[in-house]
């Protein structure tokens, strides 16, 4: 480890479990950034559970599901 990594590791030491959690989700969030696809991704699927809820496709796949 360099010596600045070493640095904030020590003063990380040093937090309350409370505050190393929320230094966890500054981190996270720094290096993974938003995640776009997953929340495209979810707008889709409310699109076509909504369509196959009009369309009674949904009531027919409940049917089914309960059935097996």
């Amino acid at each position: 480890m360099s010596n600045q990594v070493d640095e904030i590791a020590e003063k990380i030491r040093l937090l309350s479990a409370a505050e190393k959690q929320e230094v966890m989700q500054l981190l996270l969030q720094d290096v993974d950034g938003p995640d776009q696809d997953a929340d495209e991704a979810w707008r889709n699927e409310v699109v076509r559970r909504v369509k196959a809820i009009r369309n009674g496709e949904a009531a027919i796949l409940a049917l089914k599901e309960w059935q097996d």
